[in-house]
């Protein structure tokens, strides 16, 4: 059921991301500046000497895929002259019409995959169920058999490392300490056992030995501290190396001023956001630090990074910038 759910997310964040990469393309641009100057495409054709399907060719975004990208740049590049219009922000809206259509090429075949998973997750779940039962009476039968009766003797021996897993370091000194004291006083007692036999044996008059059990009890001590302390030093060591990986996850807040393309991986290599991101919108990425981040026009985002801005002002107007976060010095 888990997976049916994600697959419906995944499919619903694929249709959300679409909706958002809304491409204003060059050819839009051109018409609205040409409106605005009450000139028909009659008269664009005559003024630049091309033919007026093409003119509205370029008005839809339709270009001849036979001609060199030079060609269809030269054609945008005089239209844009003579209506006024900016010539790098028309030929940047032609480069992101080929980017856009491979981002919602990319999109689409997630889009499939996703259903497919959602198809053939009951499936799944059913092969699964199935092979649990199976697994379950396995067990059954094993546990039933005469060979798998286990003894009074082996139950101590598993039991302690069973508990050992989830016992806190403080239990586990104060287990240690415990097993130290059941094991020092059988020593003490043979010790005790063996002096009185002697006190027995020896003549009158004769000096008996002086038997010393303390050095033997401490080294055993000691062995069994030390034992204690390496296990405690191990979970403290898989503790922070947990604490680590958690704090490894940053957080970027993408602010957008205007209709910018942006393309960020984290430091694991799996993409967190793509697409063009129209103005205004403000987007929030989580993912393990370095982030590489590739962004059509920096000039029209805002980044803050762990709660610090970032300073986009070195990289050029108009360009496509890449860089990872945090900004390297």
């Amino acid at each position: 059921m888990d997976k049916d759910v994600s697959a419906v997310q995944s499919s619903e964040q694929v249709d959300e991301l679409c909706e958002d990469m809304i491409v204003v393309g060059p050819g839009q641009m051109l018409r609205e500046a040409r409106t605005k100057l009450s000139l028909s495409t009659e008269d664009i054709a005559n003024k630049l000497n091309f033919k007026a399907a093409v003119v509205a060719d370029i008005e839809q975004d339709i270009f001849n895929q036979k001609l060199p990208a030079t060609f269809n740049r030269g054609y945008l590049r005089s239209y844009a002259k003579l209506v006024n219009v900016d010539t790098d922000e028309v030929l940047s809206a032609y480069d992101m019409l080929d980017i856009a259509k491979v981002q919602r090429s990319e999109m689409q075949s997630f889009s499939n995959l996703t259903e497919k998973q959602a198809e053939h997750s009951r499936l799944m779940w059913l092969s699964y169920l199935i092979v649990a039962i199976l697994f379950g009476l396995m067990v059954l039968w094993w546990l039933q058999a005469p060979e798998a009766v286990v003894t009074e003797e082996a139950k101590p021996i598993v039991k302690p490392v069973a508990e050992q897993v989830i016992v806190s370091p403080e239990n586990l000194v104060t287990e240690a300490n415990r097993q130290v004291s059941q094991q020092v006083e059988p020593v003490k007692q043979t010790v005790a056992d063996n002096q009185v036999a002697l006190a027995t044996t020896v003549l009158p008059g004769e000096t008996q030995p002086v038997v010393e059990t303390i050095p033997a009890t401490n080294v055993e001590e000691g062995d069994l501290e030390a034992q204690v302390d390496s296990s405690v030093q191990g979970v403290t060591a898989n503790i922070d190396e947990e604490i680590s990986q958690v704090l490894a996850v940053s957080t970027a807040v993408f602010t957008f001023s205007g209709d910018c393309w942006v393309n960020i991986y984290d430091a694991t290599g799996e993409r967190v956001a793509w697409g063009v991101k129209k103005s205004g919108y403000i987007m929030t990425v989580s993912g393990t630090a370095p982030l590489k981040v590739t962004l059509g026009k920096p000039e029209l985002a805002t980044i803050i990074f762990d709660g610090q801005p970032v300073d986009l002002s070195t990289f050029n107007v108009g360009n496509i910038a890449k860089f990872t976060l945090p900004l390297q010095p």
